[in-house]
């Protein structure tokens, strides 16, 4: 294990005293990507078991608990228990009847371990920004930053929350002293961050056949480094090999028969797919029209690992989505190959994002950038920079010279500039001006009641009433003034499994006025509602 470095050992410095202390403490360790946070929570946890403190350890996947594991018990040279929704009934019992034995005194897991019988002295969250901490379905609904600050003010523990790209909530809650900022600026050993350039896809298609995925520059790269002996890794977000398949007779797309989703051709499977049920459509299920005459259009991850091999025909290939990934374990035993150099190319969605180290990668590539930038959703900005970010800060982690290329049509987004910049504090500096402005979250509290029903027309009279039930409440109750209640409105899919669906956005100064808000929230027979606070 090296040494820590200055920035390092200051963090740790920090942190120690604290372990210590009485009440509620909560710490935001904001490093750049490869600064070592890992380092500091090995260093943190060796003083809490010298304290015979307990810690409790979460990651976002279940994939990086055995990297994370391992690393810990290295290190530390003691047993890490280890909780997630993959472990067999057997091992589960076993973690459990430890932990209500008293004799752990470190555990690990996925967000479900927050739930588990185990009182932290120390509660370290990694990648706190991720998505995954925040459970939807099925209930219980929960968001595990929440639950950690219920536990440290609970058992008095201490709560690190690590991140390159910590949420904006977490990071405007650091700069209002509500928890403690450390920040780590470097990466160990003086190596820089890696080196970003744009692909402007307007300008390179120009360059070769429209229909190549690929840019001369990135094909061209990613050719010299399997050459050079490093590897590569490679995000498109998007499953599949074509995502339209176009009607030729009527011009539409088509679409699930149970969902409002456009369905997505996989030749793995030489089935269209629906991503939101999981339907399979033969290939040539025909338009509502009648016609049995169409076209592929759009591109996705299959049809990126096709072009790869026809280009690079000796290279070792590993793909990482839901497809290549159904088994128990598959995930894990891809991820290692990766890590033992059995293959030198790492193509994935946004699962090769989150919080991987692989010491051989000096290639990022990113094709089709700019999936997911103009979704409508306050927080789409937020996720977009965190997704670039992330994934651009697994090159280059031990090696000189690593490079990022990123393919989009729209070079001049002011997200993607920030993101190749890897400015996190210009981006939130813009971001949190955009959000008290337009009063979004942090600047209020946030929730939508979800409602969903199969009749249609039932479910938006429901919505209706509801709408205008909450609206006339926040009208007599002067206590609720802050209340405003938006809509009911479609939500970008507004059909799911042949169940329609509404929503209503309320926004507050106070959470516990949007709980008063909610206990109102009735509706007719044949309406299922569920509420997602912080939406």
């Amino acid at each position: 294990m090296p040494p820590l470095t200055p920035e390092q050992e200051n963090a740790l410095e920090q942190l120690t005293p604290m372990l210590q202390g009485t009440g509620f403490r909560g710490v935001l360790l904001h490093g750049v990507t490869g600064s070592g946070k890992t380092r500091v929570y090995l260093g943190l946890v060796r003083k809490a078991l010298d304290l015979k403190l307990k810690t409790l350890i979460l990651v976002p996947e279940i994939n990086l608990t055995p990297q994370t594991r391992k690393r810990f018990e290295d290190f530390l040279k003691c047993e890490v228990k280890v909780l997630h929704s993959a472990l067999g009934a057997k091992e589960k019992r076993k973690t459990w009847t430890t932990l209500l034995s008293a004799q752990t005194q470190i555990l690990m897991g996925t967000r479900s371990a927050i739930l588990a019988p185990f009182e932290p002295q120390l509660l370290i969250i990694d990648e706190e920004h991720d998505s995954s901490y925040k459970q939807q379905d099925p209930a219980p609904r929960y968001n595990v930053r929440e639950m950690a600050f219920h536990i440290a003010h609970k058992y008095g523990a201490l709560v690190v929350l690590g991140s390159a790209t910590p949420s904006l909530e977490t990071y405007w809650n650091a700069k209002n002293s509500n928890l403690k900022l450390i920040e780590m600026k470097s990466r160990p050993g003086g190596l820089p961050l890696p080196k970003v350039t744009i692909a402007d896809m307007k300008e390179e298609r120009k360059k070769q056949d429209r229909d190549l995925m690929l840019s001369p520059v990135l094909r061209d790269t990613l050719s010299k480094t399997i050459c050079e002996g490093n590897q590569a890794i490679i995000l498109m977000n998007r499953r599949g090999y074509s995502t339209n398949r176009i009607c030729e007779e009527c011009g539409m797309p088509l679409q699930c028969t149970d969902c409002n989703v456009v369905l997505v051709y996989h030749k793995q499977f030489g089935k269209l797919v629906c991503h939101y049920c999981g339907k399979l459509f033969p290939s040539d299920f025909r338009c509502k029209c009648g016609s049995n005459k169409f076209a592929f259009y759009g591109s996705g991850i299959e049809k990126a690992e096709e072009e790869i091999r026809d280009w690079l025909p000796n290279a070792k290939i590993l793909r990482l989505d839901a497809d290549t990934t159904s088994g128990l374990g598959a995930t894990e035993k891809l991820l290692q190959k990766f890590r033992d150099r059995e293959c030198n190319i790492l193509l994935g969605t946004q699962m090769v994002a989150k919080g991987h180290d692989f010491p051989g990668v000096s290639l990022v590539g990113v094709l089709c950038a700019d999936i997911g930038s103009n979704i409508p959703d306050f927080r789409a900005g937020e996720r977009y920079f965190q997704l670039l970010t992330q994934v651009a800060g697994r090159a280059g982690r031990f090696l000189e010279n690593s490079q990022v290329i990123i393919q989009t049509f729209c070079p001049e987004n002011p997200v993607m500039q920030f993101a190749i910049k890897h400015d996190y504090l210009g981006f939130s500096k813009a971001e949190l001006t955009e959000r008290q402005e337009a009063s979004y979250p942090p600047f209020c509290k946030i929730a939508q009641i979800k409602l969903q029903g199969k009749n249609k027309k039932n479910l938006e009279t429901a919505a209706n009433n509801l709408a205008e039930t909450l609206k006339k409440l926040s009208t007599l109750n002067s206590q609720l003034s802050t209340l405003k209640i938006l809509g009911p409105a479609e939500p970008l899919i507004s059909k799911v499994q042949k169940f329609h669906r509404q929503v209503i956005t309320i926004k507050a100064a106070r959470a516990a006025d949007i709980r008063h808000c909610i206990k109102e929230a009735k509706v007719a027979k044949g309406v299922e509602i569920r509420v997602d606070m912080d939406c």
